[in-house]
């Protein structure tokens, strides 16, 4: 009897564990990873064949990041998925899947370097795949890969700065002169130059970084680079065309890029609002999206024209006299723009 009361106790205390078990709901599975790693995200069932399975697609917090499986590896009951990307940006469809992995601001779980994700697998008709609850730990991108694009991004700011203050990296050729750098004015088609170089290359470096590989080059910053270096060349040919001779006075940044003879000129004043106001649009894009941004037609075109424009009434400016005539470094600095004096170049 006593035997069959210890027995009945046993039986009972076995339903009860596992009623209990039963009860409490399943710990979510979390996962780690970061862009070029393989995840792989937990399935109720047994994976399917490798043609189906391979149609699968990862889904982020709800939305489609339009990465396909690989399969299910050594694991019957997990997907593997590679983290990355093989375009600049993604379609429109999957824009908000990867602006929660590798966009800012970041306003998810967690924080903008580790951010906490819900994943899951959809089929091929885009229905949920039947699976426990998975988190993602995204790692945005690994310490080592921040500094050394903070290092080459402030690198490359502080050469352009230094180079262009040291050097005649900036400055205006003129033709056929001997004058110091130090003494020529600053190039407005060079600066401009020398801005886009800054932003597509520290552009590039990020998206390195976003991405954790290397990023496809988009057609936008050689588009942008081609108009910046037509532009000039064109330049550069009208100062030889021209001519251009430089004064004794001191060049002054801002005043030589904004400047002709006659002071402030609109078109110069054009180009360069232009340039920083579509520099920092291209920035802001790759900074909170990690991809390089696509112009419209209309946006290439106005600064197509803008520079044109720029072009046609630098050839139109007052020509250096020929008589050799000097002017007075007062009235040269407040009367014409520093490179576009009326006569020779003082020792």
């Amino acid at each position: 009897m006593k035997r069959l009361f210890h027995g009945a106790l046993a039986v009972l205390a076995s339903i009860l564990l596992c009623a209990s078990a039963h009860a409490q709901p399943q710990a979510p599975t979390v996962i780690h990873g970061s862009l070029g790693d393989v995840i792989r995200v937990p399935i109720a069932g047994d994976c399917p064949a490798s043609s189906v399975v391979r149609q699968y697609t990862l889904i982020v917090d709800g939305d489609n990041t339009g990465i396909t499986a690989q399969g299910c590896a050594a694991d019957p009951r997990a997907v593997s998925f590679l983290l990355g990307r093989t375009t600049d940006a993604p379609p429109p469809e999957n824009t908000a899947a990867w602006h929660r992995l590798t966009g800012f601001p970041w306003l998810g779980n967690g924080s903008a370097l580790m951010r906490e994700l819900q994943v899951s697998v959809a089929d091929a008709d885009g229905k949920i795949v039947a699976g426990p609850g998975t988190t993602l730990l995204f790692e945005w991108s690994r310490g080592w890969r921040i500094a050394v694009a903070a290092a080459v991004a402030i690198a490359t700011v502080a050469l352009f700065i230094y180079l262009g203050a040291s050097t005649a990296l900036l400055r205006d050729v003129g033709a056929e002169t001997t004058v110091l750098f130090q003494n020529r004015t600053f190039s407005l088609a060079r600066t401009q130059m020398a801005w886009w170089t800054a932003i597509i290359v520290v552009s590039y470096v990020f998206e390195w970084l976003a991405l954790g590989g290397v990023p496809p080059l988009s057609a936008q910053p050689l588009v942008l680079m081609g108009i910046y270096s037509v532009l000039g060349v064109s330049a550069r040919g009208v100062d030889l065309s021209r001519r251009t001779q430089f004064p004794s006075t001191t060049p002054h940044f801002f005043k030589d890029l904004t400047s002709d003879e006659s002071g402030v000129a609109v078109h110069r004043l054009q180009m360069l609002v232009f340039t920083i106001v579509v520099g920092l649009m291209f920035l802001n894009q790759v900074f909170t999206t990690g991809t390089m941004p696509h112009f419209d037609i209309n946006t290439l075109l106005l600064l197509g024209i803008s520079g044109a424009t720029y072009i046609g009434f630098k050839t139109t400016e007052a020509q250096p006299k020929l008589d050799g005539t000097a002017v007075s470094g007062s009235t040269a600095g407040d009367a014409l723009k520093s490179g576009y004096s009326t006569g020779d170049a003082l020792p």
